[in-house]
């Protein structure tokens, strides 16, 4: 079990390029000092956290992008970087859920198969992800005015 750990915490799930703007509009993108995320007006710290925000806003209202092998995707930090790791912990294992993950199999898998069953929950994770940055972005490009309440992405959590 300690070979799939780490290879989740390898993984390096993507974004479509359409919204690296969005990336940098709303977090401390590439570094930063933790206060310099106030002063620049900031809503995450990091951009895995707007990704993992995005995710599980995808997931609770099912929103997916599928996406291709010919899509190109931004990517950034590997997962075993993301904190907490809890909240990462908790991503995948939804991943896993929603995937067509093979668990039972995994024992008698060779390094091959587990890399295909890692690879269909990273699938999931970026349709997701995808979807839900779909749907933060549509929402705050018909009213930008929503960054600007700093309760805006608690509400949207409520909805």
């Amino acid at each position: 079990m300690s070979i799939l750990k780490k290879k989740f915490g390898k993984l390096k799930p993507g974004y479509l390029p359409k919204f690296k703007d969005f990336f940098e509009q709303i977090t401390q993108f590439g570094g930063g000092a933790e206060g310099e995320k106030y002063i620049k007006a900031k809503s995450f710290s990091n951009a895995y956290e707007l990704y993992i925000y995005a995710f599980f806003i995808g997931l609770y209202k099912d929103k997916k992008v599928e996406l291709t092998e010919d899509d190109k995707l931004n990517v950034f930090w590997e997962m075993e970087n993301w904190r907490p790791i809890t909240l990462t912990d908790s991503l995948i294992t939804c991943a896993i859920a929603e995937s067509n993950f093979n668990m039972s199999a995994l024992e008698e898998g060779d390094d091959n198969f587990i890399s295909e069953q890692v690879k269909l929950v990273k699938k999931v994770i970026e349709a997701y992800a995808n979807g839900g940055l779909d749907l933060i972005k549509n929402e705050i490009d018909q009213d930008p005015e929503l960054l600007e309440d700093d309760m805006y992405f608690i509400k949207l959590l409520s909805d």
